[in-house]
């Protein structure tokens, strides 16, 4: 009895902490514990005395992992793993948007240490390809990551997969293009981005809808972008984020003040009843009729997503310089 009170008592405090810090991982070859800490989204220079200070029983020469062996991770809030969640509308399950890519990334700063940014990856199935719903995916996923390395909560709001493109109409600025989604999908959405908005309530918090209209065929692209004409945070942001894409723009027109909104029922429905300011950017493949608000850039997805967030970055620090 006295031998299983002390092995209980010995093992208490580890269950507690693996309680704390939620999970466990094992050494793999190659690993040290920079790497190991950054495959589970932490930042290694912040938390390597922790991890150290948790495993230093389970270290050789006091900072080396031996392979196959467990190791306790230290709670972190900031994770990669809980700062870029997809959320899905079907069973309202949350799980990690980045996995196995995390070894690769490393944060940036702290400037969105505040901000919740609440992204769609938004297509018509009507005349849509795979191949831009593709697109529209991988530019939604390299924004994600790009407001995460930044120190922003990012939610990657994901419908059915058999719906996930139907959320808006092929146009924002034709009413009669493209197909409806259900009114109750949209409620969903709602209904999930309006918890989570509470639960954050007091931060800076935006919803971005992220669309491609057509094959990305050519090296440049057109974009343009959207917001609800009767809320000054939307067309505020939408403002900032044109603003960036004017700057690298392979065009030399004037910047003028944003001015288009949003006519199609669906983004009216999502400005209307969700509580985060909504900006919608439409990307097209540049062969279309110029709009005068259409902007031409790069067709590289990558760069794409970093004028997003730079034009995010902006309209945050616009607001903090207020307060």
């Amino acid at each position: 009895m006295k031998v299983v009170f002390s092995v209980l008592w010995i093992l208490c405090p580890l269950l507690m902490l693996g309680q704390n810090s939620n999970h466990i991982a094992v050494a793999e070859s190659g690993d040290g514990i920079f790497s190991i800490l950054r495959k589970q989204g932490l930042n290694p220079t912040k938390y390597y005395a922790e991890f150290v200070a948790l495993n230093e029983k389970n270290l050789r020469n006091g900072s080396e992992l031996h392979l196959g062996r467990a190791y306790l991770i230290p709670y972190a809030a900031d994770s990669f793993k809980k700062t870029a969640v997809q959320v899905r509308t079907d069973d309202k399950t949350e799980e990690s948007i980045f996995k196995s890519e995390l070894a690769e990334i490393s944060p940036k700063s702290t400037k969105l240490k505040n901000a919740v940014i609440y992204l769609i990856s938004g297509n018509s199935v009507d005349g849509t390809s795979a191949s831009v719903n593709k697109l529209t995916d991988e530019i939604t996923l390299n924004l994600a990551q790009e407001l995460m390395v930044h120190g922003a909560q990012v939610y990657l709001i994901e419908s059915e997969a058999e719906n996930k493109h139907a959320l808006v109409q092929k146009s924002p600025y034709k009413k009669t293009e493209g197909a409806m989604a259900p009114l109750s999908q949209m409620q969903e959405y709602v209904e999930i981005i309006n918890k989570k908005y509470l639960k954050h309530q007091g931060k800076y918090q935006r919803l971005l809808i992220t669309r491609v209209n057509d094959d990305i065929t050519d090296e440049h692209c057109e974009v343009s972008v959207y917001h609800h004409n009767s809320s000054e945070n939307g067309r505020r942001i939408a403002a900032n984020i044109q603003r960036t894409f004017n700057e690298n723009s392979i065009e030399s027109k004037p910047f003028r003040e944003y001015t288009e909104i949003f006519t199609d029922k669906n983004n009216l429905y999502l400005a209307k009843n969700a509580l985060p300011a909504i900006t919608l950017i439409e990307i097209g493949n540049g062969k279309k009729p110029t709009i005068e608000d259409t902007i031409l850039v790069n067709a590289n997805q990558e760069l794409l997503s970093n004028i997003i967030t730079s034009g995010v970055l902006n309209d945050y620090a616009d607001l903090e310089i207020e307060k």
